[in-house]
């Protein structure tokens, strides 16, 4: 197994695992929120290079292995788009069908603050 595998799977295991609320659900709850958090920027990301693209097509109109290399990432950034949105509403659909929630609640209540630092008290 490769090395940088090895690696990431060291990094998210221990967090998969203490974030298990007791079952498998838990940790697909986990999952499914990291997921859902990263998707947005990754389809951003495929925005951004859909639209680079599109300037090197533009800007370059004369040169036709420029056009050729904007056209590639147009369509690179339509392709990734897609496949964020399709794997978008996959975790979607599986998240509602086996009525999962992607919020992480916690059990803990924090202590009350006291104004200025202070203990609570009557005097500052």
């Amino acid at each position: 197994m490769n090395k940088h595998v090895l690696g990431a799977l060291a990094f998210f295991l221990p967090a998969v695992a203490f974030a298990a609320e007791g079952s498998i659900t838990g940790t697909i709850s986990a999952i499914t929120g990291w997921v859902q958090s990263l998707i947005p920027l990754l389809m951003t990301l495929a925005v951004v290079v859909f639209f680079w693209g599109l300037v090197k097509y533009i800007a370059n109109a004369s040169d036709e292995a420029a056009k050729d290399s904007g056209k590639t990432l147009m369509i690179w950034g339509m392709i990734a788009l897609f496949v964020m949105v399709a794997f978008w509403g996959i975790i979607g659909y599986f998240q509602s069908s086996l009525g999962l929630n992607a919020t992480l609640t916690t059990t803990a209540t924090p202590a009350p603050i006291a104004p200025f630092g202070g203990t609570g008290g009557a005097g500052f």
